[in-house]
């Protein structure tokens, strides 16, 4: 895994090619630790399948960038880990929001219907 800033060029087709990469942060620890790559895998995994392509996202970036940081840099449980940024990842996704509003609602039509 590696942070940086890359470089890229539109080829025929309308693919896109590195041209040049300058790493900012390559998380080595990460790389000579299993099971600390296994718990970074996944969580990059959960940001890929909760974002769409070419969408601004730097607030679920700053996250993903922390908690890669915090599994490579620590030996705090990565459990623990994995939780808290699921936590925040909902609250950035604004999940606890449609959450609440949707309870609300439920709510309110059940004690309109009695």
């Amino acid at each position: 895994m590696c942070f940086g800033e890359y470089v890229l060029y539109k080829g025929n087709g309308g693919t896109y090619h590195i041209n040049s990469v300058e790493p900012i942060e390559v998380f080595y620890n990460v790389r000579t630790d299993l099971d600390k790559l296994q718990y970074a895998a996944h969580i990059a995994k959960i940001v890929e399948d909760v974002t769409n392509e070419n969408d601004v996202s730097y607030n679920i970036l700053q996250l993903l960038l922390n908690t890669i940081y915090t599994i490579s840099e620590t030996d705090i449980d990565k459990e623990l880990i994995l939780a808290i940024f699921k936590l925040r990842l909902l609250s950035l996704i604004r999940i606890f929001a449609n959450c609440y509003r949707m309870c609300k609602l439920w709510k309110q039509r059940k004690l309109n219907s009695l």
